[in-house]
């Protein structure tokens, strides 16, 4: 029996996205040499920059590097039979997360390999990804664990069956970090449920010798950190916020134009100036609200679109351009609820 899962919940699937996600900075191509090349080279560089592009484009923030720094120091003591620590990735919507779960994933990838040149032939499997569904059960959280390493999962199965399964799978995997995503769902369970699957993640991660990622959103203030047992997750882990970035202070700014500045850098256009867009900073953070998600969608968008044409030397990036882009719900709701207290001021 296979049980539903989330969009990585899936060893395989998962492997390949850690081996492929290596960001590398593109090679710079003059227009003129794009030119000279044949129609079916034009393609195919389209098209491998293209996938680049679209794969999603991370961007070192100060909070990235907060997140780099707390695995390292928890990958530091997660051999420790008492004493070991996680992380709690906190962030409201559109801020990133997945994205800075899936770029954390990787390091922790990088470096297991590092550390175990023979993690393959040895079985290891260095990152584990479940995605905890909403009125979760202890039962069924172990259920998605077996179904991410391939092992049937039966009924008629106990939850401390299924939990020895587990526990034995991660011992033979020597996994270094293991993500759950989505563990607000966890307050959003009834109270059995909620204390059945919170005490079943905090067993597993005492018997189990990796560090322990929580992403989701409003955990600072929900069960999950806050009620009996939810403050022993507090208490065990380092806390990531990520949040929108703020230009009302001259660092804020700096730090804006910065994440632009790289934005384009990645992006390499083959039209589109160096810093071009910074003229149009305080237009970005406007229309995104200070999301780098949301930045994200909006440049990757138009990089897209300016490829797709197939005319170099229209490679650039204007505010007419972006202006056309819709963005997401959330955004286009926060932009106008700020248009409307402008108005109101």
């Amino acid at each position: 029996m296979t049980e539903s899962i989330g969009h990585f919940d899936q060893r395989e699937q998962l492997q390949l996205l850690l081996e492929a996600g290596t960001t590398v900075a593109p090679a710079p191509v003059a227009i003129d040499e794009y030119k000279s090349w044949t129609r079916a080279m034009r393609r195919a560089f389209d098209n491998e920059r293209s996938r680049r592009i679209a794969d999603s484009i991370v961007i070192i923030t100060p909070a990235l590097q907060q997140l780099r720094l707390a695995y390292r120091r928890a990958a530091r003591v997660a051999h420790r039979p008492v004493g070991r620590t996680g992380i709690i990735l906190d962030g409201d919507p559109t801020t990133g997360k997945t994205t800075a779960a899936v770029w954390i994933m990787g390091e922790a990838h990088t470096q297991h390999v590092e550390l175990h040149p023979r993690w393959q032939q040895d079985g290891h499997v260095p990152v584990v990804y479940l995605e905890i569904p909403p009125n979760c059960t202890g039962k069924m959280l172990m259920g998605r664990i077996l179904n991410f390493f391939g092992v049937p999962v039966v009924p008629r199965q106990t939850l401390e069956e299924r939990t020895r399964l587990v526990t034995d799978l991660f011992a033979k995997s020597h996994t270094s970090l293991v993500v759950f995503d989505e563990i607000q769902n966890l307050a959003q369970s009834n109270i059995t449920g909620r204390f059945e699957s919170a005490q079943a993640i905090k067993n597993l991660m005492n018997a189990v010798k990796a560090v322990p990622m929580y992403v989701g959103f409003n955990l600072n203030t929900s069960a999950f950190t806050n009620e009996e047992l939810g403050a022993q997750f507090a208490s065990r882990c380092a806390p990531v916020h990520l949040g929108k970035l703020d230009i009302s202070t001259s660092t804020g700014r700096q730090l804006w134009a910065g994440v632009i500045v790289k934005f384009e850098e990645q992006l390499a256009l083959l039209a589109h100036e160096p810093e071009s867009l910074l003229k149009h900073a305080a237009y970005l953070w406007t229309r995104t609200r200070g999301s780098i998600a949301a930045l994200s969608r909006l440049l990757t968008t138009a990089a897209l679109d300016l490829i797709e044409d197939q005319d170099p030397d229209a490679e650039i990036i204007t505010k007419e351009l972006l202006d056309a882009i819709p963005l997401d719900l959330t955004s286009d709701r926060e932009l106008a609820e700020a248009e409307e207290a402008s108005h109101a001021a």
